[in-house]
């Protein structure tokens, strides 16, 4: 099938989401989340004929069917059609994803409900350090995001650290239904708060709950290229409820700066013990208000977490006037 953007260009999107064939041709087709909770890839469709095989999405509103506006990451093209839509330059993948077979190879258990998945891959698809991709789990309707938490290379494995979510058809199926040696599709890889490099300013890297994964992996790429650094300092800040859910520290605690320029430091929303003496008490946007405050504005800033976090986050980044061109995040929901 042919999608055609008016007064644009025009691509293929096959059997495709209208979104993965968008990017997979190197179109800056705009989104964030890539798997129906954000809506930022809305757009309007002109004519021709659409499906949503995993259901309508939820976000879409009255407003948006009154518009004809639909979601390019959960529809597919049943004819050709034509959409109204804006594309931007930053969009352009800066590795096309494409869909590979994965097995996994192994489980490692991060916290008490977070386990990090190892699954090994033969394609040679690249990804940048905090990037995300999209799980394509067995009887669970739509493929889910998560991110890497490991960098690139060349034995071809893809790491993620994940939560359990209580009750979730994704967790669920992959904490009790997948097993060593099973296989999945990864679709991959996505996303815009991938790291920028050492650009002359400090480094915040702030994680909530499985948001550690992404941090993680933008933690090892700075200790990879860390001949690269001039005098930036790194700040690792982890936010959890409780005592059980810190982590983070043992992945720094092994990188040569840490205790020196790379610093971390906890923040628990929930104490339960005399444990969490020593460690701020907060959620972990007052904790980066308190130790970095209006620095923020000089900084790069990088965050990952749940959408009461990530909300929380934007507010102290309009409080402080932090630049657009200096903050890097993925939103979902």
């Amino acid at each position: 099938m042919k999608v055609q953007i008016k007064d644009g260009v025009g691509f293929e999107s096959g059997d495709d989401f209208v979104l993965r064939a968008a990017l997979s041709q190197g179109l800056g087709f705009p989104y964030e989340c890539a798997s129906g909770s954000c809506g930022n890839c809305r757009f309007e469709l002109l004519s021709g004929d659409l499906e949503y095989p995993n259901g309508h999405p939820t976000i879409l509103t009255d407003r948006d069917a009154k518009r004809n506006r639909h979601l390019a990451c959960q529809c597919i093209a049943k004819s050709d059609i034509e959409i109204k839509v804006r594309l931007f330059d930053e969009y352009e993948p800066i590795h096309k994803p494409s869909s590979f077979p994965a097995t996994l190879a192994e489980m490692v258990t991060v916290t008490h409900d977070i386990v990090e998945f190892r699954f090994s891959v033969s394609s040679q698809q690249a990804f940048e350090p905090g990037q995300f991709a999209l799980l394509d789990l067995p009887n669970v309707a739509g493929a889910r995001a998560y991110s890497m938490s490991n960098l690139c290379n060349s034995k071809g494995q893809w790491d993620f650290q994940i939560k359990r979510v209580p009750e979730g058809s994704a967790t669920t199926r992959l904490f009790d239904h997948v097993a060593i040696g099973d296989s999945i599709d990864i679709i991959g890889p996505y996303g815009r708060g991938y790291f920028r490099g050492f650009r002359g300013r400090d480094i915040v890297l702030v994680a909530g709950g499985s948001g550690l994964s992404p941090m993680v992996s933008i933690a090892k790429a700075i200790d990879q290229l860390k001949d690269g650094r001039n005098q930036e300092r790194v700040h690792f800040f982890y936010g959890g409820r409780s005592e059980i859910d810190l982590a983070g520290e043992s992945f720094l605690s092994e990188m040569s700066g840490f205790g020196d320029w790379l610093r971390y430091e906890a923040a628990l929303s929930n104490p339960t013990s005399d444990q969490a003496d020593g460690i701020f008490h907060g959620f972990i946007h007052e904790l980066v208000k308190d130790r970095i405050g209006s620095d923020l504005a000089n900084v790069d800033l990088y965050f990952a977490g749940p959408p009461l976090m990530a909300n929380a986050m934007e507010t102290v980044i309009r409080e402080y006037k932090a630049p657009s061109e200096h903050v890097f995040y993925d939103r979902f929901g």
